[in-house]
């Protein structure tokens, strides 16, 4: 019988799901020889690292190419799909729950949460930083397969948020410049959107039908959605539909 190859969101141990009554998941080095076409709205928080190889990915609409060194912060709601991969494209990732997610990044700024879902695809300055990510994926990977350590997921939760701290720290300066309430604001009325989109495209493919629902004139949605995802809202939905 033939066997499909791994996928982007369907690898070895599945890069975007968690197993089974497992809270976490940590991978290092999974080969992807095939892109996953599906678009999916996230259920957990992932951390994509791009150990070789290149691909290109939607994020909320967005397109983005990754490259060896990137990082992809991937959170709860966001919408995604793979478009394409190159054939040497390796991975290494950690997926957690919305709680722990949540649980770890208490004390952080909201701009912060803004500002990732606004650049969600970061490369690594330099290799130093690289070494500090196959670091980090060293010590998660060998607390994740700790199985029997009596504070397995405290130590998970630790050293993950020490790594979240530091990439809060390095990206402060960036995130501090942006017009983050008003920002804000428009991702939650795309998000209010997409969902719709999800909801009704199958009945429903009038962009008035969407700006009604939504209380707001169809030329303030278009500008929305145009200016944070480069596609007009009649876009998404037609690319729903299909």
């Amino acid at each position: 019988m033939k066997q499909n190859k791994p996928t982007f969101a369907d690898s070895a141990t599945g890069i975007l799901q968690l197993p089974s009554e497992e809270p976490f998941v940590v991978g290092m080095n999974v080969s992807v020889p095939s892109p996953e076409f599906q678009l999916q709205k996230l259920e957990h928080f992932t951390l994509v690292f791009v150990n070789q190889g290149t691909a290109q990915v939607e994020i909320d609409f967005r397109l983005f190419r990754i490259k060896q060194g990137d990082m992809l912060v991937l959170t709860t709601a966001q919408f995604f799909q793979c478009i394409e991969v190159a054939p040497d494209l390796n991975l290494s990732y950690v997926t957690l729950t919305r709680d722990i997610y949540h649980e770890v990044t208490l004390a952080f700024d909201t701009p912060f949460f803004a500002f990732l879902k606004e650049c969600p695809c970061l490369a690594a300055p330099d290799k130093k930083h690289v070494r500090q990510f196959n670091h980090l994926l060293h010590l998660l990977t060998g607390i994740y397969q700790d199985r029997k350590h009596t504070f397995r997921l405290p130590i998970f939760k630790n050293i993950l948020q020490c790594f979240l701290m530091d990439l809060y720290n390095k990206v402060r300066e960036q995130f501090l410049c942006h017009d983050t309430v008003h920002t804000s604001q428009q991702e939650e009325l795309l998000g209010k959107f997409i969902t719709l989109v999800f909801q009704h495209s199958g009945t429903r493919r009038e962009v008035q039908f969407y700006a009604d629902s939504l209380s707001i004139t169809t030329r303030y949605l278009s500008f929305v959605v145009k200016s944070l995802t480069g596609i007009t809202p009649k876009g998404i939905i037609d690319s729903r539909c299909i």
